[in-house]
């Protein structure tokens, strides 16, 4: 049954679907005819069950075009039929599935006006296009129906916006609701047990544009068989159900911190944010605060590649300290990072711990946003520090080992030498199986956190170090929350180092004390301010 809403190819599409999309919808099905017509052409309609293609007698081994015939197309078939160049052949709906040129085997019978009107009426009947033999649906399924889609499209991927004129409106079809069990047994995935019982039910009916209405109905419905679609639906309904819940949820401000890693893009929809926040019971501020963006060669192997950043970024890291600066301590953010390490931590000290922060993790295993509630929790002591002591130095090494063990042949010869002679105390944060998705969950993170700030606080408060040389080989959102740790003006001086591949050492990127960001020695580039 259709309920007219937009017009006819307006449709987002899928990759999978944009083939069977560029079939001929009515009008341009009877522009194709009519030229047919005047070139004295001769047509074959191939049709089985609801599902028709067409192509030109001539053309023995041609193209066959995928269509939808209604009232001008009709016209146009029944005036060929006048002039005896339509024929038509039926075949099984199997054959027509994998149906892409014409077949020898075919033998085209020529037909008249009374026989496509008798064709293309049934067609009609079967596609629930006029009454058919189950309950009509009734304006409270309809209202049902649009409320689950969200006034969207139902189809997965596409969600075109249908409320924008009236749900009956015929002007112009543009919106409709289809039936996942056609009404009628013989319309697409009709069946004699179901069709009539279903017909009026909400849960077999799904809103859809045009196109895609088309493509399940007329163009493809081999491939969207009824628990395909189904699957859709229910998607699409849990999907617009906690867009709604969203709305009585607390706002959060979403904050990301992305850089094109190894010159690989890095872009993620909005939906995403929208979507992990959804499930921590948040709703999204409408605007998407994006800083720290780097989109530059990723050319860390360059010996002056961190000066020159800090040159490039001291304008977008001066706007994060404003933007931040004029915020509520009051306002949650919800960040979402995936940046270089040295720059996540510093992230981190910019934004600090007195405001409400909620940090997410990407898990590329997941290709998701959100933690994974079906993972354990870890045990507490997975994340463990070791190499503490009260003895007051000047120096200490930190390593955050979560990802990977690190290896001590990478690091600086000085460091490596002040270590050796017991110069510089070691202190690590290891687990037991380092490895990319060792933070699933926003426990884990905090477990993580809770164990890197004892090993800060015994360095400040017991060892009376002045100077941490990092290094932070972890998950993005642990790197960021250990930046959270250094309080401004009551910190040691934090050195962070970056190993920009595995056959290079860890250098020297950047120093952060109380105030500012300091560039590594030999760079002519200035302290930028962070206050």
């Amino acid at each position: 049954m259709p309920a007219d809403t937009t017009s006819p190819g307006s449709s987002n599409t899928t990759s999978q679907s944009s083939a069977s999309l560029s079939g001929f919808d009515d009008a341009r099905l009877a522009e194709w005819l009519n030229e047919r017509r005047v070139a004295k052409k001769e047509v074959v309609l191939v049709h089985a069950g609801t599902t028709c293609k067409v192509y030109e007698k001539a053309d023995n081994r041609g193209v066959l075009y995928s269509v939808d015939p209604e009232g001008k197309s009709k016209t146009a078939f029944k005036a060929l039929a006048r002039q005896k160049r339509l024929f038509t052949v039926e075949i099984s709906p199997s054959e027509m599935a994998v149906a892409a040129i014409t077949s020898t085997a075919w033998v085209p019978q020529q037909k008249s006006e009374e026989n496509i009107e008798v064709l293309l009426e049934e067609r009609k009947v079967h596609l629930g296009r006029v009454d058919g033999r189950g309950e009509p649906v009734s304006l409270q399924t309809a209202n049902q129906v649009w409320a689950d889609a969200g006034g969207c499209c139902m189809f997965k991927g596409c969600g075109d916006d249908l409320s924008i004129v009236p749900l009956y409106n015929k002007g112009a079809r543009i919106a409709y609701l289809a039936h996942i069990i056609a009404s009628d047994p013989d319309g697409p995935r009709g069946t004699m047990e179901e069709s009539h019982v279903l017909s009026n039910r909400p849960d077999n009916i799904m809103l859809m544009c045009d196109a895609h209405h088309r493509l399940i109905d007329s163009f493809a419905p081999d491939l969207y068989k009824a628990p395909r679609l189904r699957e859709m639906r229910r998607e699409h309904t849990l999907k617009v159900r906690s867009y709604r819940a969203a709305m009585r949820y607390p706002e959060a401000q979403v904050l990301t911190l992305f850089a094109d890693l190894g010159n690989i893009p890095t872009h993620f929809p909005d939906s995403e944010f929208m979507e992990a926040l959804l499930a921590e019971e948040f709703s999204m501020h409408s605007d998407v605060k994006r800083h720290l963006t780097y989109q530059n060669r990723d050319d860390r192997t360059a010996p002056d590649f961190w000066g020159n950043y800090l040159r490039e970024m001291e304008l977008p890291i001066r706007n994060m300290v404003q933007d931040l600066g004029r915020r509520s301590a009051a306002e949650a953010l919800a960040v979402f990072p995936l940046h270089h390490t040295p720059t996540l931590v510093l992230a981190g000290r910019i934004v600090g711990e007195a405001r409400k922060v909620h940090v997410f993790q990407r898990s590329r295993q997941r290709q998701s946003w959100q933690w994974n509630l079906n993972a354990s929790k870890h045990p507490v002591g997975t994340f463990a520090v070791s190499g503490l002591t009260n003895a007051q130095v000047d120096e200490v090494l930190l390593t955050v080992e979560l990802t990977a063990r690190i290896d001590e042949q990478a690091l600086p010869d000085g460091i490596i030498k002040a270590v050796a002679n017991g110069n510089l105390p070691w202190i690590r944060l290891t687990t037991g199986d380092p490895n990319a998705e060792c933070i699933q969950r926003k426990e884990d993170l905090e477990q993580v956190i809770d164990s890197a700030r004892c090993a800060i606080n015994s360095i400040q408060d017991k060892m009376h170090a002045k100077r941490v040389h990092l290094i932070v080989v972890s998950p993005a959102s642990a790197a960021f929350g250990i930046g959270q740790l250094m309080q401004a003006g009551h910190h040691a001086v934090f050195t962070l180092y970056d190993r920009p591949n595995g056959q290079q050492l860890f250098r020297e990127a950047f120093t952060i004390n109380g105030h500012s960001v300091v560039p590594p020695a030999g760079s002519t580039q200035p302290p930028i301010s962070i206050r």
